[in-house]
């Protein structure tokens, strides 16, 4: 079972797909590193104001951490 399959299952974003995953070896730990795109044909919420727009998102990208599993980070964004 592939780990975008797993993330998947547990947590499901609506607006965005699971890209790119790859393993990151850290000075201090190891961490899994999870691409999130945003799904084709959607239309995203304008950060301003809060209404779905066409158009892509401008903000710059950002890194969130999941609660770790199996003991390893888990980074999107």
């Amino acid at each position: 079972m592939q780990i975008k399959t797993i993330l998947n299952r547990v947590q499901k974003f609506n607006s965005f797909v699971y890209g790119k995953v790859c393993w990151a070896e850290g000075e201090r730990e190891a961490a899994i590193d999870v691409e999130l795109r945003p799904r084709k044909n959607s239309r995203p919420i304008c950060p301003k104001c809060g209404h779905r727009r066409p158009g892509y998102d401008k903000q710059p990208t950002q890194r969130f951490e999941f609660i770790p599993m199996w003991g390893f980070k888990i980074f999107s964004g």
